[in-house]
C-alpha cells in the first residue's frame, strides 16, 4: 500500500488562490504570513472602511481576523482540504481611525473535524502598535476520505 504524499500550500500558492477573490481585491488585503499554524492579514485603513461614525466598521475588523485565522489553519491543511467558521466571538477593545490594521492569528487546537484560533488584530499608526481586537474562532474541517 503506497501513502499519498501530503501537500501542504505555499505562502505564495495560498496568496494566488486568495487574489482570485473578489473580496480580497474589494477590501485589499494583504496576506503577511501563513506558515505552521500563524497566519496574519492586513489592511491599509482609509475611509471606505468607516461607517456613519466615522470609525473602520466593526465588520472589517472580524474580516481581517477571520482571515488571518483561516491562514493560520490553510497553512497546516492539505491543499483543498475545505474548512469553514462555525463560530466565532470578538471582542472591540478601541476604534480605529487611521493606520494599518494588522490581525495575527494562531493555531489553538487541530482535531479530525474542528479546528480552534485565536486571533489579535491591532493597529499601527505611527510608531505606535495597538491592540484593537481580539476574536476566538472554531472551525469546521472536511478531511477528504481515504479511499
Amino acid at each position: 500500500m503506497t501513502e499519498q504524499k501530503v501537500h501542504i500550500p505555499t505562502l505564495e500558492e495560498i496568496r494566488q488562490r486568495a487574489e482570485a477573490s473578489g473580496y480580497f481585491r474589494l477590501l485589499d488585503i494583504q496576506i503577511e504570513e501563513a506558515h505552521a499554524g500563524k497566519g496574519a492579514v492586513g489592511i491599509q485603513v482609509d475611509t471606505r472602511l468607516y461607517h456613519p461614525q466615522q470609525i473602520v466598521h466593526g465588520g472589517v475588523i472580524f474580516t481581517l481576523a477571520d482571515t488571518a485565522m483561516s491562514m493560520a489553519l490553510m497553512s497546516v491543511l492539505p491543499q483543498d482540504t475545505l474548512f469553514s467558521t462555525i463560530e466565532a466571538k470578538i471582542n472591540y477593545l478601541r476604534p480605529v481611525r487611521t493606520g494599518m490594521l494588522l490581525a495575527e492569528a494562531t493555531l489553538v487546537h487541530e482535531g479530525r473535524t474542528v479546528a480552534v484560533l485565536e486571533s489579535t488584530v491591532y493597529n499601527h499608526d505611527s510608531e505606535e502598535r495597538t491592540q484593537i481586537a481580539r476574536v476566538l474562532g472554531t472551525f469546521n474541517i472536511q478531511r477528504q476520505q481515504r479511499a
